[in-house]
């Protein structure tokens, strides 16, 4: 059996861990950078790595995943992922007396961070399946 928190992720962990969750600090936004659809979403696409990685063990909901900390990997590494999707798309070099502004120019960035935070969880996933995989055929010895 699973060992972990009882208690869900919430839209605001995620944010706090984020630092989404007061947008007068988002200054360029001035809202939040990512709707709640946007992180159910991430949560959703970060238990369903877990759920279609071999072995099958059991497969769960965002809100009954047990590993908070490795759901929040996750999910934060897919935002990343979404929000780098929305700069790239709307990336534009913008010249006008001397000056540059490139506001949209954060894809790389975003896609970076969300690379080493879904692979880390990737790594989380293929270990701790392995781990519970063989505890579970060994206990039938």
């Amino acid at each position: 059996m699973p060992s972990g928190n009882d208690n869900y992720l919430t839209d605001l962990d995620v944010r706090i861990w984020l630092r989404d969750n007061d947008p007068e600090a988002n200054t360029l936004l001035d809202d939040f950078e990512f709707s709640p659809e946007e992180i159910r979403t991430a949560m959703t696409l970060t238990v369903d790595y877990w759920n279609d990685q071999p072995p099958q063990l059991r497969n769960y909901d965002y809100d009954k995943f047990p590993w908070r900390s490795q759901l929040l990997t996750g999910t934060a590494g897919n935002l990343l992922y979404i929000a780098a999707n929305r700069y790239r798309r709307n990336a534009l070099q913008y010249s006008a007396g001397g000056l540059t502004i490139q506001d949209q120019e954060k894809y790389q960035q975003y896609d970076a961070a969300g690379h080493r935070l879904f692979e880390s969880y990737k790594e989380w996933v293929t270990r701790h399946k392995r781990a519970m995989n063989a505890e579970q055929g060994f206990a039938t010895i």
